[in-house]
């Protein structure tokens, strides 16, 4: 711990941080100028990449990226929780229902106090859960445009252009998210830096997580526990199924009957 500040993110977690707004970043700028070609902006964009092949080919390496990363995050998620035993924290509560309407009543000013939080915040969760779910939903719309001929065995015609319309649009909505709540939250209303250095004020700490500063205190944080013979080997079962399931589904997807 230094100075007046606090652990709050693992080196780990701040690598994959940074590999994650670095892959968002490229595939931004090169997927939403192949969204909107007809502007003078876009083609800009399509000349700074070296043309729009050397964009698409970037777009794929980062999406690659993005959906490893996804996996290896799924991965995290089964040994911290199932074979070490941490509380999932990023999952909704009741309690964040209720500090969602404490926080407005408060900023209504007919609440004296706003909610005291822990460790994530409602506004996190939501914004955390819409990561998941938007990069899953851009992972799997992003293979059937990458292998249409071969989703179309499976898919109708519609089903193909209905994949397209979801990336895109999807695609515009993570960026408006991030461009504004993400921003106004982490970088105008207090700049957080913990993404990058691990470290959180603790003044910021006793405003924004009481309740886990608290805990810190106290010694009271979550602890790990002994790895058991039968949760490690249901964690390998599961690793080995998303792992193979993924690998099949690469080989499936660019093998095709036609070709042979």
């Amino acid at each position: 711990m230094k100075a007046g500040q606090i652990r709050r993110f693992s080196t780990w977690q701040v690598a994959s941080h940074g590999v994650m707004v670095f892959c968002f970043t490229i595939l931004a700028l090169t997927g939403l100028p192949q969204k909107y070609p007809e502007h003078t902006w876009a083609r800009g964009l399509i000349l700074v990449f070296g043309g729009v092949e050397r964009a698409r080919w970037l777009h794929h390496v980062c999406g690659t990226i993005m959906a490893v990363q996804l996996v290896i995050h799924a991965v995290e998620l089964l040994w911290l929780h199932l074979v070490r035993r941490y509380p999932a924290t990023m999952l909704p509560r009741l309690k964040d229902i209720q500090d969602f309407f404490q926080q407005v009543r408060y900023n209504l000013g007919l609440a004296a106090e706003p909610p005291r939080m822990d460790r994530y915040t409602f506004a996190e969760k939501i914004e955390y859960l819409a990561l998941v779910w938007g990069t899953v939903l851009m992972v799997v719309t992003g293979l059937v445009l990458l292998y249409p001929i071969r989703w179309a065995e499976l898919l109708t015609g519609q089903g193909i252009i209905a994949a397209k319309t979801a990336h895109g649009g999807e695609a515009l909505l993570a960026v408006l998210s991030i461009v504004t709540w993400h921003s106004y939250f982490v970088h105008l209303r207090h700049f957080n830096k913990s993404m990058f250095n691990g470290y959180l004020e603790e003044e910021v700490y006793a405003e924004e997580h009481p309740l886990e500063l608290e805990k810190i205190r106290q010694g009271l944080q979550p602890k790990p526990q002994p790895a058991s013979v039968g949760r490690v080997l249901v964690f390998l079962a599961l690793v080995a199924f998303v792992v193979l399931g993924s690998l099949w589904l690469l080989w499936w997807m660019r093998w095709s009957p036609g070709l042979m």
